[in-house]
């Protein structure tokens, strides 16, 4: 009598698979894991250049805007307003540069969190999905949801108003350029009205 070899799959994970292929797919899912770190890490390096740019732009066009106008004693020269303007506007354009540079990283993170959890389907233990759950514990993981933009647009509004005691990072990391943008035009504008 010949007996199957094949394990059958723990209760609960239909599509575990046996060990032959659950070693392949457990390289592939280790190589996609550590690409999503590497892919983090280069967000957070991202991030730190930008704001750290954005930051010393920002108070450069700040300190010089108020020095246009000499004191009574001194003798600063006074500077040009366009050139002024110029560096707002050029930290307008970095601030939105690092706003995209955001949303090509969390498209791409999600992409790979796509593939790892779908990985994670053929495996016994699914730790990224087990995560999720918990950290979102009214959402699915589902194809099933709508991904209209504006239905995505509303999900995170509903996030951002019930959740505050935890808010996303990405949300909040999506806001930063755009109070550099507020910072900006209120430079620009502070410059064009002295």
């Amino acid at each position: 009598m010949v007996t199957s070899s094949v394990p059958t799959p723990p209760e609960g994970k239909s599509g575990w698979v046996p060990n032959d292929a659950t070693d392949t797919i457990l390289a592939l899912y280790n190589t996609a894991v550590e690409m999503a770190d590497r892919t983090s890490a280069r967000r957070a390096g991202a991030n730190s250049f930008f704001l750290t740019l954005n930051t010393a732009l920002a108070a450069l066009v700040g300190i010089v805007s108020s020095a246009r106008k000499p004191p009574p004693h001194g003798n600063l020269p006074t500077f040009d307003a366009f050139g002024l303007v110029l560096t707002a506007v050029a930290g307008i354009v970095l601030a939105l540069a690092w706003r995209a540079l955001l949303k090509y990283y969390r498209r791409l993170n999600s992409a790979k969190f796509d593939v790892i959890n779908g990985l994670e389907k053929q495996l016994p233990a699914r730790p990224y999905t087990d995560e999720w759950k918990i950290l979102h514990p009214d959402e699915t993981l589902d194809a099933d949801t709508p991904s209209l933009p504006v239905w995505r647009f509303v999900k995170r509004w509903q996030r951002w108003r019930q959740d505050t005691k935890f808010r996303e990072a990405t949300v909040v990391e999506q806001v930063v350029p755009l109070v550099f943008v507020v910072i900006y035009l209120a430079l620009a504008i502070r410059v064009l009205v002295q």
